[in-house]
Order: structure tokens, then sequence, then C-alpha cells
């Protein structure tokens, strides 16, 4: 990818978590279970954990104040409130107190010890005497979990501080469940100091004694006495610490208790003294995760190598369509900062899910990453860094980690949309295969709308550009990736994009909805829709009068005018069976009802291509559920203002592109062909290929048979008298032009004529050129018959009708007489262009047998290079620098380097159609690159 090697490369996890067998409680320490013993290794061994701790910069400078304050000096803040966002770092700060302060002599050569040591006033560790009042695990009475004889907060603060000693000091007030006063407690936190008062949970301890006391408040009200004494006489005592929590994780469990207004109770009291520790804030989580997941996360030429590569790609791809934060070098720094996480991956995280009380309760971001960087190791899943579109959401760890925030109701969106192999994105990712199936771009862009879809902020879902680098990564270009988010903008059933945000809920979005109304939707309408936008495509436009639907020979009128017969549904080409449609459009050009058919070359048979056909089917189905839902005023109210305008967007697009589809679709020509020397007509199939967006089923038609001399516009006066017509044979003098015309209109062998004015236009010429005569009377030898030739004539004074025929030019100038003029048979003109050329240099045309040459020698070997070449020029270009190569027996490949430029931006679904396709019919495939 762009040269970059992947994250798992440079940063390899701990072994743990690549295996998977790591302890999920590793990312939910817990003081309580720490202080009686229990809870897992790496938290109770106190050398384990400080080795494992990483020192952020608020870390450091809470345990130094906490340290100068154990040790007695008067400038250290003596009460301090913890406070974070993110799960890990409170308890994390309170454990690591409780170790370095309650273990100082077995730490103290640590490095994290010797680099605190450093900043202490005596240049240190003191060692105190640590008490742990945890919330969740105490209990406003004498259970024997409590492992103290105390009731309240003052009685088990006395027994951890002195033990039976200490506590029968408080017991009167403890049994009484009172509180004690401010004197009291300094005397009592004198006699132990140094001395370290650790309080997690504070507020779930307050919402039990509510409980406890039956709703009376007096133990709730005289728990808060207690504290408030608690930090007054704290902070009047040197050598005395307090470090407290006051939110709780399990708050949940408590209903109908006012937790903000005890909190804001709690919040007053330590106010007055507090000092508030942020020991994790910002860009310090990187480092917690580095040490947390990894083994190492490389070199810094290495991380900066990642950095720098997206800092460029930022900038040369999307340029301003980023916000310019994502374009600073600033933020490159983050991503230095961050690898292999994107820092938008952990700013989703801190920011978006931090305030959620699931996620906060359970520390579920470390296990969400834990269990992510399992499965992207395990499927060997390859990229420079982790981004929001990673996130493994089918992997049941993953999974379950996210339903706790965002609920069950949510499994039904992530297995229609994402986590499936048969979900919409998967489904999209397979059908555009190659790099975008490898990447899962489709996966990855709903994933990312995912994960931004919930949090505590008013405004919901990921933004474009936060879905640009949500997946985007160096060497996936602009264009691709906005065009596989758009169209999983279309397809996702749970997905909607509103106020320029794309956000999942639990409600089916109109994608949803279209796919359930076009279960109902009725073959027969199905059927009108395709017939309307069939007449549309295949307007009867000179030379040509058009029918569809024709099922039959005798759904075709036997007239002797060009027709263009466009079959029904039911005869489509199948790969597998092409002649079973040959066959039924053998029987339509040769018969009419019952009879043979007498104007067999007046007509052209069209069948739809099944596959294109198919899909033209699906589009209608869709087209006629979105017109039923915008038609249904009831239903259309469950959506805003924007889904109905997007609906009515779609229904537009609908409109426009079946029309599009058809006109591909109907590519398979038949028609009747050679017959010569006595032997029946037999069916050439001709595939018109893919097609323009601006063309239609008779342009396509029209173009393909003037390509190949099938359909004329101009005759050459020579053809007439061709042995390749046969329309004179040598033996016959004379020819009724009545009879030619039918002739060109019954006879495969012949061209088609565009029209009865091209042979007027001939035998115009051909007299004028004295080619041949025109001879018009009772009978063409006749004495009062008049005789033309080598003279003028309008093409107006050519009638079809009986008594005028069509002499050989010596026959008729004999029967002219010698006054005649000399005719001129050297001279003719081309079929295609009717311009003027000597016989000796002309080209031979379809309609002219060439005279025989003498081959002359030539290489055997030749490539043509031809620039700038117009669209409208392309076709031309082909016939005359392609095609006569092909007609010579030569092998001939052609490479086609198309530049497009346009004023405006080209339609993604015009790509789709006419590029991807199109091609796709062929058999080709085009490597296509914005500019």
């Amino acid at each position: 990818m762009a040269g970059l090697k992947s994250w798992n490369q440079i940063a390899p996890p701990h072994q743990d978590i690549v295996n998977g067998s790591f302890d999920e409680a590793l990312f939910a320490a817990d003081l309580g279970l720490v202080s009686k013993g229990e809870g897992p290794q790496d938290y109770r061994d106190a050398k384990l954990f400080i080795q494992k701790t990483y020192l952020t910069d608020n870390l450091r400078t809470a345990l130094v104040e906490i340290g100068n304050r154990l040790a007695g000096d008067p400038a250290a803040k003596a009460v301090h409130r913890m406070q974070t966002e993110f799960g890990g770092g409170k308890t994390h700060t309170l454990l690591s107190a409780y170790h370095l302060f309650g273990n100082a002599p077995a730490l103290s050569r640590t490095r994290l010890a010797r680099q605190l040591a450093t900043s202490l006033t005596d240049g240190r560790l003191p060692q105190a005497t640590v008490v742990v009042l945890d919330g969740s695990g105490l209990s406003p009475d004498r259970a024997k979990a409590n492992r103290s004889p105390g009731r309240t907060l003052l009685g088990h603060l006395a027994f951890q501080l002195g033990g039976e000693e200490a506590y029968e000091d408080v017991r009167a007030e403890d049994e009484a469940r009172q509180a004690t006063s401010t004197a009291h407690l300094v005397a009592l936190l004198k006699r132990y100091t140094p001395c370290l008062i650790l309080m997690d949970e504070t507020l779930e301890y307050l919402a039990k004694t509510i409980t406890a006391d039956g709703d009376q408040g007096a133990l709730t009200t005289n728990t808060l006495v207690f504290i408030k004494e608690l930090t007054t006489a704290v902070a009047n005592t040197p050598g005395a610490c307090l470090v407290a929590t006051l939110t709780a994780s399990h708050l949940e469990d408590f209903t109908g208790i006012n937790h903000e207004d005890l909190l804001e109770r709690l919040a007053k009291i330590f106010g007055r003294t507090e000092n508030v520790i942020t020991p994790v804030e910002g860009d310090d989580i990187f480092p917690v995760l580095h040490t947390r997941l990894f083994q190492s996360t490389g070199t810094p030429a290495q991380r900066r190598t990642v950095a720098d590569a997206y800092g460029d790609y930022y900038a040369e791809q999307f340029g301003d369509a980023l916000p310019a934060v994502y374009r600073d070098p600033v933020y490159r720094d983050r991503i230095e900062a961050a690898y292999p996480f994107h820092p938008e991956l952990i700013d989703l995280l801190t920011h978006r899910w931090g305030s959620l009380s699931g996620f906060q309760r359970t520390r579920g971001a470390l296990r969400t990453l834990a269990h992510s960087i399992k499965a992207l190791h395990a499927e060997g899943r390859v990229s420079p860094l982790i981004h929001p579109g990673d996130i493994p959401l089918h992997d049941p760890g993953v999974r379950a980690e996210i339903l706790k925030i965002t609920g069950g109701s949510y499994l039904s969106a992530l297995n229609a949309d994402i986590i499936r192999e048969d979900s919409r994105a998967r489904i999209e990712d397979q059908r555009r295969g190659g790099e975008i199936e490898k990447l899962r771009l489709a996966t990855k862009l709903a994933t990312t709308a995912f994960v931004n879809s919930f949090g505590s902020d008013r405004v919901l879902g990921a933004s474009d550009a936060q879905m640009t680098v949500g997946v985007g990564r160096p060497g996936l270009s602009r264009g691709a990736l906005e065009d596989v988010r758009d169209t999983v903008k279309n397809v996702a059933w749970y997905m909607r994009y509103e106020g320029g945000r794309y956000r999942f809920t639990t409600e089916p979005n109109l994608n949803k909805v279209i796919v359930e109304r076009e279960s109902a939707v009725p073959e027969d309408t199905i059927a009108e829709l395709l017939e309307e936008a069939t007449k549309s495509v295949a307007p009867a436009k000179s030379p040509w009068r058009t029918q569809t639907g024709v099922l039959s020979s005798a759904d075709v009128r036997d007239e002797p005018r060009l027709t263009l017969a466009l079959l029904d549904p039911e005869h489509r080409v199948e790969p597998s069976e092409p002649g079973t449609v040959a066959d039924a459009a053998h029987r339509i050009l040769s018969e009419y009802d019952q009879s043979g058919r007498t104007n067999k070359n007046a007509l052209v048979v069209v069948a739809p291509d099944t596959g294109a056909l198919g899909r033209a089917r699906a589009l209608a189905r869709t087209l006629a559920a979105m017109r039923e839902l915008r038609d249904d005023v009831h239903r259309l109210k469950r959506f805003n203002q924007e889904q109905q305008a997007d609906l009515r967007e779609r229904v537009a697009r609908a409109e426009e592109r079946l029309p599009a589809l058809l006109t591909m679709a109907y590519r398979h020509v038949f028609l009747l062909a050679n017959g010569t020397g006595g032997s029946p007509p037999t069916t050439s199939h001709l595939d018109l290929g893919a097609a323009r967006a601006s063309e239609t089923v008779t342009s396509r038609v029209t173009e393909r048979l003037r390509s190949s001399d099938g359909l004329l516009d101009r005759l050459a006066p020579a053809a007439l008298l061709s042995d390749r017509f046969n329309l004179l044979p040598a033996d016959v003098e004379a020819a009724e032009i009545e009879g030619l015309l039918k002739a060109f209109r019954r006879f495969p062998r012949l061209p088609k004529l565009a029209s009865a004015e091209v042979l007027r236009d001939c035998l115009a010429e051909g007299v004028r050129r004295g080619v041949f005569g025109l001879i018009s009377g009772a009978t063409w030898q006749a004495a009062d018959a008049v005789v033309r030739i080598g003279e003028e004539i309008s093409p107006d004074e050519i009638d079809f009708q009986p008594g005028t025929w069509l002499v050989r030019a010596a026959r008729a100038q004999a029967l002219r007489g010698p006054e005649a003029p000399p005719a001129h048979p050297s001279v003719t003109s081309s079929t295609r262009t009717g311009a003027s050329v000597d016989s000796e240099t002309k080209e031979p045309t379809a309609s002219e047998e060439p005279a025989p040459r003498v081959p002359s020698a030539g290489p055997t070997s030749l490539r043509l290079r031809i620039a700038d070449v117009p669209a409208d020029k392309v076709r031309d270009v082909v016939k005359v620098a392609v095609l006569p190569f092909a007609a010579q027996g030569a092998e001939v490949r052609v490479e086609l380097d198309v530049s497009v430029r346009s004023s405006k931006p080209i339609p993604p679904h015009v790509i789709d159609l006419v590029v991807e396709e199109g091609l796709g019919q062929l058999g080709l495939r085009a490597e296509t690159h914005e500019q």
C-alpha cells in the first residue's frame, strides 16, 4: 500500500492479545479488590504493576504532589479529586499511589520510582499507611465483605489506620451511624501519619446509604457530614493526603436515586479544598494504550514515515475537501504519536464514547481495541494504521463490547449492512471486486458510519471528512472512496444520510423500505414500465418504423418499408443457448403469420441480452416501488424533508437510467443474409456491443448497418449492373425499375436502401453518366418508347410504376440512335459517399466489385499511432485504419487511451453504465484513473 508496511509488521501486539488469551479483567481494574489481595496478578503484584505503568506528565505531577504531601511538605495540596473521561486513567492513578506509597521500600529501585524521586522534595518515596474506602466494595452495615467491624466510613477509616485500637476510639459514633468532629479526626490522623486515604466510587456508596436508611436520609446526611469533616481534617494534618473519585460506574443499579443532586453536594464539599487531578488528558492516552497492548510501536523513523505518507495523501488527494486540521503539520505529529492507531479512532473513543455510561463502566475502549487487534492480526488485514473503519464488528468480542454501548436493538442493523457475508456492504465489495473487495472498502465505510453514530453529541454520525479519514489510506484514490461511499449510502438498509452526516439507526431507511415494497410490485407493472421505456429508446425515426413487444411473425406486418422489430423480453438471448432466440428471429424474418414473408429484406429484428435485461427489470421493479412510496402520503410523513427530496431524486435518476439500460440490453441484431445461388437465406447475428449514453436502439442499428454497407443512403449506378447484385443477369438487356425497388425490399442478398429516393438518385445519375438508360413505353423495345441516356434527368421524374425499364447502355444507345451523345461508363460514384472518382484509382465499396490488383511486397508488421481523435471520429478511424487490416486476415490488436475533460462533474452512474457495464458486456475492463 504505497510502499508502507502494515502496522502489525512494525508494532507487534503482546502475545496474550494476539492469541486472545488476555484476561478481560485487566481492562477493569478495581482498587477495592486489589486492597483485599484479589483481582488479576498484573494489578496485585506491585512491581509488575509499576513496571507496566506508563508515567504520563499529568500522572507524574499528581504522584509528586501526593508524595510531597505525605513527606510533610506544607505547600503540597492535601485533598485531590480525580477527574477522568477515559476508562483506565482514574483507577490506574489510584493503584499507582496505593502501590508506590504503600510499598515504597520494595519499589524504590524501579525505573518509575526513580523517575519520581528526582522530583520529590526529599528525593525518595515516602512510606505511608494507605486506607482504601471503596464505595463499590463497602456496604453501610457490618457485612462480612467489609472485612472491618465498622458500619460507616468513619469506622472503616479508623480500623484501616490502626486496627482494633483505632476503631475503639470511634466505636460509639460508628455504631450510632453518626459523624464525628473535625478535631477528633485530626487527632486520629496525626497518630498514623503519614497516611494516604484513597476514596473510590464515592457516589455509589452514598446511593447505598439511601437504600440502607429506608429513604429517611439521616445516614446519607451523616455520611456527607463525615466527608466534609474528613476533607477539613486532612487539610489540617501535615503528612495526611486524601485522593477521591466522586462519580460511580454502577449508578444504573440504583433506580429512583437523584444522582445529580448527590454529585452536586459532593462536589461542593470537595470544592473547598480540592486539587483536581486529570492523570490522562488529551493525547496522553496514546502511550497508555501502547503500553497495555503492544510489545513495541516501532522506531520514531518508522512512525514518521507513516505520518508523512498520510499527511501527503490528505493534501494531494483531497486538498480543501478535508478540514485544515487534517492537513496541518501538527496532525502528522498526532499520527506519529498515536501509531499504530489513527488519531481519529482514539478521538472517537475518548470524545464520542467517553461520556457513555456503559462505556465508562466497563473500560470498553481497551477491551474493544484488544479484541480488534486480535481479530485484525489473525485475519492478516494489511493497513499502515488501524482506522475507525477497520474495527472488525464481525468479531464476537468486538461486537459484544459495541452492543453494550448501542444496545441489542442495533444487531439487526449490523447483520443487514455490515457483518454477515450477505450484508449490503459485503455484497457491494464483492460486486466491485479487485482492490475494493480486497480492502473491503464498502464494509469499512459502513463501519465508520456505525461507530460514529453513538455518543453524547447533539449531532451524531460521520461527516464526509470523518468518512474519508475513517478509511482513507495512501494508495486509495479519492474517486474510488467517494464513489463507494455514495453507493453504500444507496444500498445500506439502516444507514441514513441526514444533515451531511452518515448515521445508523434501528429504523429501516429508504433503501430498506423500497426493497420491502419491491416484493409487492406486480409483474404487470414491471412489464408496463419496460414496454414504456423500450418504446422511448426505439423511436420511429427515418428510415425505420419501429415495433416493440414482438412475440411472433404475426405481430409484424409484411410491408415494403424498413421495419425495426424489438422482440418481447420473453425472447432474450441467453449466453448458454443463443440459438433459441436466433431460431425465433429467423421465423419472424422469413414468415408472416402462416405464410412466407415477401419483404424479407425490409425487416430487422433486435433481441435483448438476458444480463442487461435482468438489470433493467430489477431497476423497473425498484422504480415502481419508489413511485408507490412517493405517492404514499401517509408513509412518506415518516421521513424528513431531506429524505423525501432524496426519494424524488432517486425516482428521477431511475427514470433516466432505465431507458439507458434497455438501450444497452437490446444489442442483438438478427437479419437475413446470403440466399445466393438459389439457397435459402440464413440468419445473421450482429452484436452492437456497448452503447453510448445518448444513443437509442434505432440509432445504434442504423449506424451499425451503415458502417457495414448493409444500409445505403447512396447507391452507385454501376452497382445495379454488378454480378454481386445480380439484378440484371448477363443475358438480360433490361429490367423494369418497379421490380428493382421490390428486389431491394425482398432479397436479403441485397443491401437495404434507406428509402426509394436512394434508387431514384442512383437511376438519375446513371442516366446522366451514360452507365445505363431509362426507357418508358408499352415495352422497352417499342418504336414509340422514350429513351433517356447521357442527359440530365430529375429524380422526381422517375416513377416506380409499370412501363419504365433500366436498359444496358449499349442497347439504350442503339435504340436512341446516332444523334445521342456517347456514354461514359468509366465514370461512376462511390456507394457510400456519392463522390465521383476515376475507375482506375477508385476504392472498391460494399456495393461494387473491386478490380483485380497485383499484390505488392510490403511489411508483415505495422504499428499506427493516431493522436487527438475526437469522439465523433472514433468509428471512422476504426473503419479506415483498423478494419481493412482485419479484412486481409491480419491479427489486429488495439489499445485505447481515452482522455476525458468535462466542465462539470461526470456522474458516477454514467461511468458505471457506459464504462463498467458496457465494457463488461464485451468481456473487457478499463483501468480508470481520475485526474
